[in-house]
Formats: structure tokens, sequence, C-alpha cells
């Protein structure tokens, strides 16, 4: 990954998940978030016992005692898990001592949301200079967006709750894959070009972006299309597809969480007024049942953020 760079590559039309009739030009936009992914375990581990819960806990046939033994394996995923299922953030009266008490008194789809939000903390919480994120600043973006985007999911009626969590909370980790070679690029291509955004200037230096690179990861991890589909188009607000309704969540939730400008803890005094927000910000994707339960959406939203990031070591 560190000799990827940017200037290696000429700036054609950057690629998309558009349907377009040049399949030449979408085999040749496939194979560059490939050559991005090539040699990206070096740069992030796959979480192999993370995704085994996830395809565990969808089995029927896994007993609770097969699902407790794989998380095991990880004493930090173990911690981790235990820790959040006793914070603030559940609100549990009677302590959870065990994995199968988890797995028992919370469910799988929770055990699912507590085993991927482990894992992509230790993927999520280092800086990323390209995008002038320090510390925590990604992981802390990304876990607020989570959060809203499950609580807009539920007031829409979503029953898979638990997959545009994840996919909200993966959003981003192409930033990861991708910080070194942009660094390297606006390094070695300079200009005096202004970019809008920060996808602009990475399809003009690498031809591709964060949230493509981003799904080409998680699908060679595995993950379904639930997942990497929203992650392919957060910034699309639904793009080829404006009636998939995760995309559209994880969008949103993305659009809000930006436009607060979440890098760490919310101050306890932070007041966030509904009204002024729906005035100033026409252009969000338009979710059913969010605007005109915006107000106890986000009042929730505050209320676990602020106590969920303080349970992970």
């Amino acid at each position: 990954m560190d000799n990827l760079s940017a200037s290696a590559f000429s700036p054609a039309t950057p690629p998309t998940l558009s349907h377009n009739k040049n399949s030449h030009r979408i085999e040749k936009a496939m194979n560059i978030e490939k050559r991005y992914i090539a040699d990206v375990d070096r740069l992030i581990p796959r979480p192999d016992i993370a995704l085994d819960v996830l395809c565990l806990a969808q089995d029927s046939s896994s007993s609770v005692a097969e699902l407790a033994e794989k998380i095991e394996h990880d004493p930090n995923m173990t911690a981790n898990m235990l820790r959040m299922a006793n914070s603030s953030y559940f609100g549990h009266m009677q302590e959870i001592t065990s994995l199968q008490d988890i797995i028992v008194r919370l469910g799988l789809d929770m055990v699912k949301v507590l085993a991927i939000t482990s894992a992509s903390a230790g993927i999520l919480t280092s800086p990323q200079e390209a995008y002038d994120l320090e510390p925590r600043s990604l992981w802390n973006h990304s876990h607020a967006c989570a959060i809203l985007a499950e609580i807009i999911a539920r007031y829409a009626k979503l029953e898979n709750h638990y997959t545009i969590y994840t996919a909200a909370l993966l959003h981003d980790i192409g930033k990861v894959v991708l910080n070194k070679p942009l660094l390297s690029a606006c390094a070695a291509r300079k200009t005096d070009r202004k970019f809008s955004s920060i996808i602009e200037l990475e399809r003009f230096m690498l031809q591709t972006d964060h949230a493509l690179v981003g799904a080409a990861l998680l699908a060679a991890w595995g993950l379904p299309e639930s997942i990497t589909i929203p992650v392919a188009r957060h910034h699309t607000g639904g793009g080829m597809t404006p009636d998939r309704l995760d995309v559209k969540i994880v969008s949103l939730a993305n659009f809000l969480v930006e436009s607060i400008g979440i890098r760490s803890l919310m101050p306890e005094s932070f007041h966030f007024n509904v009204d002024e927000f729906l005035r100033q910000n026409r252009e969000a994707p338009e979710v059913s049942n969010f605007s005109a339960n915006m107000a106890s959406i986000m009042e929730e939203f505050f209320s676990r953020f602020t106590g969920a990031d303080l349970i992970l070591a």
C-alpha cells in the first residue's frame, strides 16, 4: 500500500456505481478499487472473529455455547463486549457476567452489534492525516453515524437494524485504506485546483473514492450487499437506486453527524435546534417518519452517543 501513488494514474472520469453500457469502463473502475485493497491486510487486519460471529449469529443451528466459544478466542473483544453490555448505554440493573448472559439476555442481533463495534474500534481509532482526522476522530464520527442510523431505521420501521448499524459504522473504512495513497498523491501532484468535497479530491487524485474502496474491502471480507451498497453510496443519498431506504438512512445519518461536526463527545450543554436545522438543510435525504420525529430521534441519539463512547478501552 505504501508504494501506491496517485501520480501513476491519469485524471480520467471518476468511477461510479451507476449503470453504464461501457463494460470496459466498469471493469477498469473495479480494478482500481481492487488495487488499493490488494495488500490491505498489512494495514487493516481482517476482523475474522467478528465476521465469524456475524455468520454464526445468523445460523439457526449454532448454539449459545458455540457463539460464546468463538467470541472468547478474542480476549479484547470479550472484555469490550462485557463492558458495553454493563454500561449505562443498555441500562441493565443486573450485572452481566458472561458471554452466555449477553447472548441470552440481549439477543443475537445485539451480539452482532457488540462484536462488530468492538472490532471496528480497533480499526477506526488511528489518525488519518490525509483527512485531517486526529486519533479517535474517525471512530467518534463512525460510531455516531451507526447509533443515529439505527435509531432512524427503527422509526422508519425497518427490521434489519443491525445491518443498517453495521453499514453506518463502517461507511468510512475506505479512508483508512486511502490515507497513505492520498497523502502521497497530494505531495506528488501539486495543483491549485479547489475541491468542493473530499470525494472530489479523492477522485481527482486517485480515480476512486473512500466509499467505493470501503465497499470493495467489505465485499472482499465477505459482508453482504445489504452492508456494502450503503457504504458505496453513502455520499449519493440513494444514487441510481433512490428507493433503497437503507442507502438513504446511512446517507442521512452521515449528513447529520457531519452537519453537527462530531469529532469528539458532545458537551453536556450542546443544544440541537430541529427547526433551524430543517430550514438550513433542505438537501438532506428524505426518510419516512424522520422529519416528524426528528426531535425524539435526536434526543435519543445524543443520550446514547454520549454514554456509548466511554465504554471501549
